[in-house]
């Protein structure tokens, strides 16, 4: 760490502050300098240590006043990182895919030019302005799979930086620390991610996992002396258990409507009023994207077949019908039209964790990094159907997850994508109707903040 000391031999350099008062003292400590009596002299001397200065951190993910995924996590890690390791850290945050907000107490910075292959053109303007000519730490809340023209330059800008010819010498020079915190939802050919993925982590200096899952793929990616010097671990990014709590589940399914804006698709056309939730209905939610690997179509099978034995009212929650499926279609095939309700949008904390509580299942069809959803419906204590592959299973309880019956590789990565059947899923959840359960504690904000503050602070050393 940058230490900057001047030893000042009071008696024969500057004798004028040898009857330096008490209060003096006081006041030089306040203004970060620290003195130390040296003992071994004969007449008192000082050594004036200015304090360590802080490592810059800028953080660089979605933009923390968005509603993503990743702008929640980022979010989170920051507004703690400014409110406990201010004596550490001099933060700010970089972000794209929403506005700033002047409610959260650190400098944010928006990141223009974003395209398609994710290239940040303003980051150098970025961390100059912030960091000047002190290092500077970036730490990536990003796929790694967007990453490899700022992990390694060199080997992987190709034609990506030959359009950014400015910043990639700047890449090449810039006084930086490159860390990331990455979210692994698959593994690739040889359970292990593809060469250019292991090439981008490579060029990180720190590694950290959201889970075990990712940290297992990761280190079998890189090789455990690789992952050694990068100091590959996992920790959870946590959850606000003050806010996403069980609540009484009467009032909830009289409220559910209200407070989550759901209605069914012949509501949203004008043809037909919504019904309120009956008492003798069981509620099953899935909240998630409407992306390829959310399986909606295996979402909507389960709940058909769980609706041939049961009354079902299926609560969607998603960003857009027409997206990696069409959700109206889905719905029309299975014949879940009259049975399904739909909301989208932004819903608070407070009135989620309600509609959380009014459910007697949830449904998480899609692989993940993590997994808020699954979490959040366990922290109210209801009961989240999912698979065994990628990172939710490393906190849905063991009993309520399913196996997959195989993989197929998908994209440019060749990403495992496992493969269910709607009957295991369907059998799987009338297990645990009329059951609830419980988040473990650590993945509870409050709790799992200890392991991050240690974490940071020896991450500075």
């Amino acid at each position: 760490m940058v230490r900057s000391s001047i030893v000042l031999h009071l008696r024969n350099t500057a004798p004028n502050l040898i009857d330096a008062t008490v209060s003096q003292r006081e006041s030089c400590v306040k203004s970060k300098v620290l003195f130390f009596m040296l003992d071994s002299l004969p007449r008192m001397r000082y050594r004036f240590v200015m304090a360590d200065k802080k490592r810059k951190l800028l953080i660089v993910s979605d933009a923390i006043s968005g509603s993503s995924g990743l702008a929640r996590i980022a979010r989170d890690i920051s507004t703690r990182i400014h409110a406990n390791l201010s004596d550490v850290y001099d933060l700010a945050v970089a972000g794209y895919g929403g506005a700033t907000s002047c409610k959260f107490g650190f400098h944010q910075y928006h990141l223009e030019g974003v395209q398609s292959d994710w290239v940040l053109p303003s980051l150098p303007e970025i961390v100059n302005d912030f960091a000047g000519n002190e290092r500077c730490t970036l730490l990536f809340i990003s796929d790694p799979s967007r990453l490899g023209w700022f992990a390694d330059p060199e080997r992987l800008g190709g034609e990506t930086l030959a359009k950014y010819p400015g910043l990639k010498q700047w890449l090449l020079k810039a006084n930086i620390a490159r860390w990331i915190y990455a979210p692994v939802d698959a593994s690739g050919p040889n359970d292990k991610l593809t060469l250019p993925l292991a090439l981008t982590l490579m060029g990180f200096e720190r590694i950290l996992a959201y889970g075990q899952f990712g940290e297992g793929v990761i280190r079998r990616t890189i090789g455990d002396e690789n992952a050694n010097q990068r100091h590959l671990t996992w920790l959870p990014h946590g959850l606000d258990c003050s806010e996403f709590y069980e609540m009484p589940r009467k009032l909830s399914r009289k409220l559910f409507l209200e407070y989550t804006g759901a209605q069914t698709l012949f509501t949203m056309l004008g043809q037909k009023k919504t019904d309120p939730i009956a008492d003798d209905e069981i509620l099953v939610g899935a909240v998630a994207t409407n992306q390829g690997r959310k399986n909606w179509c295996l979402a909507a099978e389960t709940i058909a077949i769980l609706s041939k034995k049961h009354k079902v009212r299926f609560w969607i929650h998603t960003d857009n019908l027409e997206g990696g499926w069409s959700i109206p279609s889905l719905l029309a095939d299975f014949g879940l039209l009259e049975k399904t309700v739909i909301s989208m949008g932004l819903i608070p904390d407070a009135k989620l964790a309600s509609a959380y509580s009014a459910c007697d299942l949830t449904l998480g069809p899609g692989v993940e990094g993590f997994g808020f959803p699954a979490a959040e419906s366990l922290a109210c204590q209801t009961p989240v159907i999912t698979g065994s592959y990628g990172g939710a299973a490393d906190f849905v309880p063991k009993d309520m997850q399913i196996d997959p019956i195989g993989f197929y590789k998908e994209g440019s990565y060749s990403c495992m994508r496992p493969v269910y059947r709607a009957e295991d899923w369907a059998k799987k959840a009338e297990e645990w109707i009329g059951k609830r359960t419980q988040l473990d504690s650590v993945y509870d904000w409050e709790q799992n903040w200890q392991a991050w503050s240690k974490y940071l602070r020896e991450a500075a050393k």
